[in-house]
């Protein structure tokens, strides 16, 4: 009766631990990016990352992104999965004609499509566009993919992007290894047992 006790009192601690995680991480998810401006001048976007396991992974980011989702089944195990939206912003463009136009008119517009915005303007000197703005998504996902159902296991890393009009120019990928300690090892623990077995069988 006491050995159910406490089965039943680390089950209620555990389930208590598991909730509190999850809550943390689903917390996490709303974490403020911050902007660090780098010594160059170039900025950096800096956010906390989630840790979480296979099924947290699976259950909080990607059954909850279709996109993603569907990304993701190229991969038979996930490592990482980064997603950002960027927005490419350029105030104003302005283009002179090296020779005037022989006669004096002005025209303006806007276009807005789903993959860029702008406005203009034209007149006999030359062209001005205003406000251009192209949206963008990429999803960066490193994990093992195989040819095949035996086939040998490679780490990938692939970057995706929504926008139609961005395209990868250079991609380097690399991983930092950690290698098990020897004392770690299941073959260490297996010959402990073992040598525990026989002192322990005299």
């Amino acid at each position: 009766m006491l050995v159910l006790l406490v089965f039943c009192i680390y089950q209620w601690e555990n389930g208590k631990a598991k909730d509190k995680k999850y809550n943390s991480i689903i917390t996490s998810q709303n974490e403020t990016i911050l902007i660090l401006k780098n010594k160059d001048g170039s900025q950096t976007a800096s956010i906390k990352t989630l840790q979480v396991d296979k099924k947290q992974l699976q259950d909080i980011v990607i059954n909850k992104d279709a996109k993603l989702k569907e990304l993701a089944k190229e991969f038979s195990t996930l490592h990482s999965v980064v997603k950002y939206n960027t927005l490419l912003k350029i105030d104003s463009i302005k283009v002179v004609y090296r020779d005037t136009v022989p006669c004096i008119f002005e025209r303006s517009g806007a276009i807005k499509e789903k993959w860029y915005s702008f406005a203009w303007q034209s007149n006999q000197k030359g062209v001005r566009i205003d406000s251009l703005k192209i949206p963008n998504e990429t999803t960066v996902i490193t994990g093992t993919q195989r040819k095949w159902f035996l086939g040998k296991e490679t780490l990938v890393t692939n970057v995706t992007n929504s926008n139609p009009n961005v395209s990868v120019t250079g991609l380097k990928a690399a991983e930092l290894t950690i290698e098990t300690p020897w004392y770690k090892k299941w073959y260490v623990w297996l010959a402990g047992g073992l040598v525990g077995g026989v002192f322990l069988a005299k």
